[in-house]
């Protein structure tokens, strides 16, 4: 038994009855067949994009006021937002630029970089 996997041969088709070869005429029928459904296709492809391209067509251009209706008009800017509120408190803690004290009058001062 075979592999399922396997491969067959390339073999030649051989048939083996007389068969006429197709005639052009009919060859010629079925390619004007498929290159007119082919046609249509374009057709009905180039007709969408015209009328969807002619959707804009006649629409007044002018901008302004007087082409703008009540429901097309941009609305007044309102007030500022409040900024919200720093919940997560100080991130640094505020200093006046001094150390501060030493926790005992004994404690000697640290080392500066110099």
């Amino acid at each position: 038994m075979a592999s399922p996997y396997s491969t067959q041969p390339n073999l030649p088709v051989v048939v083996t009855r007389d068969e006429p070869s197709m005639p052009a005429e009919a060859t010629g029928t079925l390619f004007v067949l498929a290159s007119g459904f082919g046609i249509g296709a374009l057709v009905m492809l180039f007709g969408f994009l015209f009328l969807i391209g002619i959707g804009q067509v006649g629409h007044p251009t002018t901008s302004g006021p007087a082409a703008q209706s009540a429901a097309t008009a941009p609305a007044a800017p309102g007030p500022a937002p409040n900024p919200a509120p720093n919940t997560a408190g100080r991130a640094v803690p505020e200093t006046t630029g001094q150390a501060p004290a030493p926790a005992s009058p004994g404690t000697p001062k640290a080392p500066t970089a110099q």
